[in-house]
Parts: C-alpha cells; sequence; structure tokens
C-alpha cells in the first residue's frame, strides 16, 4: 500500500509539473498567436505598399506614352489634317493632365517623388503648351510654317527632358518595390516558420497529453488491481480473524459450560453457565461477519436477534416456556451497535427463563423488534410470575444491561405485568453506508 501511494504521489507531480509546462507552452503560444497576427498585418501591409508601388510605376509609364499619344496625334493632325487626330490630340492631353493629378495623389507619402511629380508637371504643361502653339500656328500662320516648327525639333528638349524624369522616377519606385519584396517575403516566411513551429508544437501537446494519460491511465488500472487483488486479500484475513475469533470464543463458552456442569455449588454453575451465553452471543456476532456477501463491518440484527433467542432458550428440563420471535423489519446495524444489542438481548431473555418461570411453570416469552423512525425498539415481554416488588435494582445481568443500554445511548424501560415482566429497549439507529470488503 505505501508503494501504491508513492506511485500516486509521483503521478501527480508529474501530472502538476507537465500542467505547468503545459500552461507554460499555450501562453507562449497565445503571445506567439498575437505576434502572428501583427506579423500579418504587417505582411498585408507590405502587399499593399507593394501594389501601391506597382500602381505609381503603371501611373507613370502610362504618363509618359500618353504624352508620346498625343504628340503623335498632333503631327497626325499636321500630317493629314484629320480632325479625329485632333479629337486624340484633346483626349491625350487630357488624360495627361488626369494622370498627374493621379500621380500627385499616390506620392503624397514620398516628399522627394512630389517634387519630381511638380517638375513633370511644369514640363508637361510646357509640353503641351508647345504642342498648342504649333497647332495654333497652323491655323493662322498655315500648315507649312507649322510642319517647319515641327521638323525644327521644336519641345524636344522638354520631351527628353520628361522622359528622364519620369525615368528616374521609375528607377526610384523599382528599388522601393525591391526592398517591400524583401519585406513581404521575410514576413511571409516568418509566418509560415511560425505556422510550421505552432502545428509542431500543438501536434507534440496532443501526442504527449494522449501518451501521458494513456500511461495514466494503465498505472492507475494496474494501482486498481493491486488494491482489488490487496482488499481480497484483507476481506480474506478479515474471515479468518472473524472465524478464529468466532471458533475461539466457542471454545471458551464449552469450557465455561463443561466447567458449570462439574461444579458442584448450584450458584457458581448458573454464573458459569450465564457467562457461557454471553460468550456466544458475542461468537454469533462474529460469525455473521465473515462469509459470502457478508459486510465487514455491518451485522443482520433480524437475524441476529432470531439466532440469540434460539441459543437462550435452556437446554434442560426444568424450564418449559415457549418462545414467540416477532421481527417486523429487517435492519443491519454496526458491530459497535449489535455486539452490546446481542448482549442485551441474551441478558434480558436469560432473565425471563431464570426468574419467570420457578418450580416447572409454563409459559411464553415473546421478542418483538420493530424500527419506528430512526429509533429501533426491542420488546423482550413474558407472562411470567413478575419482578418481586421492591426489586427495581436488579441483580448482575440487570446491572449490565443498563451499562449496555448507555453504551448505545439508548434507554431501557421495565413494566410490570399482569402476568409478566416487559422490558422495552429504545436506541437511536445513526443512518450508514455498508461497506463492502
Amino acid at each position: 500500500m505505501p508503494m501504491t501511494t508513492n506511485a500516486s504521489l509521483a503521478r501527480r507531480a508529474v501530472r502538476a509539473r507537465a500542467a505547468r509546462v503545459s500552461v507554460l507552452l499555450l501562453g507562449g503560444l497565445f503571445v506567439g498567436f498575437l505576434v502572428l497576427v501583427f506579423v500579418f498585418i504587417e505582411y498585408r501591409r507590405a502587399i499593399d505598399w507593394i501594389d501601391h508601388t506597382h500602381e505609381v510605376i503603371s501611373t507613370v509609364e502610362e504618363l509618359q506614352s500618353s504624352l508620346s499619344d498625343t504628340e503623335s496625334s498632333q503631327r497626325g493632325y499636321l500630317l493629314s489634317l484629320d480632325r479625329r487626330h485632333l479629337a486624340s490630340y484633346e483626349d491625350g492631353a487630357e488624360r495627361s493632365r488626369r494622370l498627374l493629378d493621379r500621380l500627385a495623389s499616390l506620392t503624397t507619402d514620398n516628399p522627394a517623388q512630389q517634387e519630381k511629380v511638380n517638375a513633370l508637371r511644369a514640363l508637361t504643361a510646357d509640353r503641351l503648351s508647345q504642342l498648342a502653339e504649333v497647332l495654333r500656328q497652323a491655323d493662322e500662320a498655315g500648315l507649312e510654317r507649322a510642319l517647319a516648327a515641327v521638323r525644327a525639333g521644336a519641345g524636344g528638349g522638354t520631351m527628353a527632358e520628361i522622359r528622364r524624369q519620369t525615368a528616374i522616377m521609375r528607377t526610384e519606385e523599382d528599388t522601393l518595390l525591391a526592398g517591400r519584396s524583401r519585406h513581404a517575403i521575410l514576413l511571409e516566411l516568418l509566418m509560415i516558420g511560425y505556422g510550421l513551429v505552432f502545428v509542431t508544437v500543438i501536434g507534440w501537446l496532443g501526442y504527449t497529453t494522449v501518451r501521458r494519460l494513456e500511461r495514466d491511465y494503465r498505472a492507475e488500472r494496474a494501482e486498481g488491481q493491486a488494491l482489488a487483488a490487496a482488499l481480497q486479500e484483507n476481506r480474506i484475513l478479515l474471515d479468518e480473524v472473524n472465524h478464529r475469533v468466532k471458533n475461539s470464543l466457542q471454545i471458551v463458552a464449552n469450557l465455561l459450560r463443561t466447567r458449570a456442569l462439574r461444579h458442584r455449588s448450584p450458584e457458581v454453575r448458573q454464573e458459569l453457565l450465564d457467562s457461557s451465553g454471553r460468550v456466544l452471543a458475542i461468537a454469533e456476532v462474529h460469525r455473521r461477519l465473515y462469509g459470502e456477501g457478508a459486510v465487514y463491518d455491518m451485522v443482520e440484527l433480524s437475524d441476529l436477534i432470531r439466532s440469540i433467542a434460539e441459543n437462550a432458550v435452556p437446554t434442560t428440563g426444568s424450564v418449559e416456556a415457549a418462545m414467540s420471535v416477532a421481527l417486523r423489519t429487517p435492519l443491519s446495524a454496526p458491530v459497535d451497535t449489535a455486539v452490546p444489542v446481542a448482549l442485551i438481548v441474551n441478558e434480558l431473555l436469560t432473565n425471563s427463563y431464570k426468574h419467570a418461570f420457578p418450580d416447572g411453570r409454563t409459559g411464553t416469552v415473546r421478542v418483538d423488534m420493530e424500527v419506528a423512525g430512526d429509533e429501533v425498539r426491542i420488546d423482550v415481554a413474558d407472562d411470567g410470575v413478575g419482578m418481586p416488588e421492591g426489586d427495581a435494582g436488579g441483580g448482575f445481568g440487570l446491572n449490565t444491561v443498563r451499562n449496555l443500554t448507555r453504551q448505545i445511548k439508548g434507554r431501557l424501560e421495565i413494566e410490570r405485568l399482569t402476568p409478566g415482566t416487559r422490558f422495552l429497549l429504545t436506541f437511536p439507529m445513526k443512518p450508514r453506508t455498508p461497506t463492502q470488503a
């Protein structure tokens, strides 16, 4: 049993340590989860910045393309005088202004790029003014003069500066894109790595928990089997003890009875026989404490009283009294109650047979037991000659009964009948759940 207790304590210590480790791991996982959420938010922001950079680059390229298309549409009109080219020119000019506004809005977070956008806005305005001036000359001075201005490369320097500025912006945005892409990749790898760690830790926790529960189950099952075996062994030993106590008490009772039969003094002989009956009453309790289905600390009180009543009938022919036993309610009682009750009933019955029917008088001795609420009432009555007047104290047997009654916190009432005497024993019965050995 100590080894089993030590094993249980060791398992509890291991469980407590594992619980603490699990709490720490779960706390770490929770903090890591918060970090993962933060990393995910940062990753989404990095992706948004990458998309933003692509949008800036695309807008710069569209601006350059739009200005080129505007310039081409102006020249196409001058060469063909087709009004459709003029409409394309106007659309291109308006589109270029919108793209500049969009580019200015996209680069509000970057002062260096804002300066370039302002420079592009001024250069674009100059270039569009130059293109409009050529068209005005075509309308006022003639087509040849306008074509001559185009052939002379009017505004070529402005367009070259626009291309240079857009190339610079594109280079800076490509640099930002590379950095932001590296940042996004790093965050993505961090999320993947943490996800793998999270899954691994959760899997390890689940696996170790299942293994620990399985080990605990097997250990507790083995401990339960060991306890059951020890309990069965203790039950066998307890049965053996009760059996030997019963046998020893019967031997003592037989020795007393043998000694009584050989003694010359009637008074001593009677005392020895009474003592033998008391020992047999105790032996009867122990007889009922072993055997199949017996409960190690509970005795069936009604069966015990019936057996005590049968054993109390005198074997000699000097008394001719009938026995009447009425036990209405089966009742289990603990040993510390059953032994005093057995002695009390034995003493009262012995007293009735000894004093109620002198000189071969016939009669009846009645034993009745009932349960009223949480109290037990045992009624022992006879129709004999009754107690002598003035004999309220009684002898050794009645004093013994009173002492045993106080032991079980009961009360004894003596009533003189006509004819006979009635003894009413009342004692409380504590509610108790029997424990199977």
